[in-house]
């Protein structure tokens, strides 16, 4: 769906120079630089953008949401004549994004002096009615307080959330599950200290609020650091909330952090799952891989390095011993959740109709399930299941 609006401009080159420029919504400059995506899934269409790098992206046919090339993003209108009305109206307006903003100060730019005549045109060449700054302005940070949560752009490689444009005050994730008045609050569990960021993702996802639990939860990721408590918090929050893809984001960081084999392989078949639910078959397969390579490797022992000049003195003392804590996995537990997620590969593959992959998950699960000593519980039933539907595809691939 295009805006009309939109199509006025792309069809009269005057009306398109005026809006380029001193308005700064060139068609023009459509492009901008690196791939991105709405949190929401909707479809997101560059239409223009500006002289600092910045574009104007058109959300699901209707919303305009701009972006700015240092990582900002903020919704502008609820369609592109909203955006333009606010974008003829108040030229300057990235000099009232705060909360103590006066109007007045975005109506005139220093560099174009002809400006009012240009905004005239503008205006009449699109229809547009003349509205006071005052209104303008207060409909702008409404708009951009409806960014989150369904407006929220996302770099679409490593899925860092971009920051919000403005400085307008907003809610805590606390402050708007309470003023959503819930009248079944004490149903939803005890509630949680006031600091306490992911009780409050729990309870606010508890309470039907979904999407701003998950926003939360995506910000808090892209501020978490080295902290393995915190990001096996945030893992479990995002998959809680039915966001797969960024909790495996979140379990990379989590899995460069364990320093033992036993570790490293239970936070590889953690991503694998986690991968395999957000539909990327190939990147399961990797993390299986890696936690077999992990568990398999030989313990080492630990290094301990000779001090410069000193002889090496004889103790008495037993030699160290270095990382054995996945010995034997292929006969415990570790084993059998290896091999189980296996099989829901192979049986993701076989849905998915790739039948070599399926095959192949299905014959390492196999290979773990034999080397193992006693039941395998309801592994035997998942096992068929994995069996009948890599034998259907093959069948109907012959």
């Amino acid at each position: 769906m295009t805006d009309s609006l939109l199509s006025v401009l792309r069809e009269r080159p005057r009306l398109a120079e005026l809006a380029a420029f001193p308005f700064n919504f060139d068609l023009a400059r459509a492009d901008h630089g690196e791939e991105v995506v709405l949190v929401s899934g909707a479809s997101l269409e560059p239409i223009a953008g500006d002289d600092t790098g910045g574009t104007y992206f058109l959300c699901d046919g209707t919303a305009v949401l701009y972006a700015s090339s240092e990582g900002e993003a903020g919704l502008l209108g609820e369609s592109v004549t909203d955006a333009l009305e606010i974008l003829i109206g108040l030229p300057g307006w990235w000099d009232v994004l705060h909360p103590d903003a006066d109007a007045r100060e975005a109506v005139q730019l220093p560099y174009a002096p002809e400006l009012d005549t240009m905004r005239a045109e503008l205006r009449a060449g699109l229809g547009l009615p003349e509205r006071s700054p005052e209104e303008l302005l207060a409909r702008l940070h409404g708009t951009l307080l409806r960014t989150e949560p369904g407006y929220v752009l996302l770099n679409a490689e490593e899925g860092l959330a971009y920051e919000l444009l403005d400085d307008l005050p907003r809610p805590t994730l606390r402050e708007q599950v309470l003023a959503a008045g819930l009248p079944d609050v004490p149903e939803l569990g005890e509630l949680p200290d006031e600091g306490d960021e992911f009780g409050w993702v729990a309870v606010a996802a508890r309470a039907g609020l979904t999407a701003e639990a998950r926003i939360r939860l995506i910000r808090l990721l892209d501020d978490t650091g080295p902290d393995a408590v915190r990001l096996r918090r945030i893992v479990e929050g995002l998959e809680a909330v039915g966001d797969p893809g960024h909790a495996a984001r979140a379990q990379r960081l989590f899995l460069s952090l364990q320093d033992t084999a036993l570790a490293r392989g239970a936070a590889s078949r953690i991503l694998a799952r986690l991968e395999r639910l957000a539909g990327d078959h190939a990147a399961a397969r990797r993390a299986l891989d890696r936690a077999v390579t992990a568990l398999d490797a030989p313990p080492l022992p630990p290094s301990v390095p000779p001090v410069p000049g000193q002889e090496e003195l004889d103790l008495g003392l037993p030699e160290p011993v270095g990382d054995t804590s996945a010995q034997g996995w292929r006969r415990r537990g570790t084993g059998r959740m290896v091999a189980e997620e296996f099989l829901r590969l192979a049986l993701a593959e076989a849905e998915a109709g790739r039948a070599r992959q399926a095959r192949e998950a299905l014959d390492e699960a196999r290979a773990l399930l034999d080397g193992m000593t006693g039941p395998n519980g309801d592994l035997g039933d998942l096992s068929r299941r994995a069996a009948w539907a890599v034998q259907a595809l093959n069948r109907t691939t012959v």
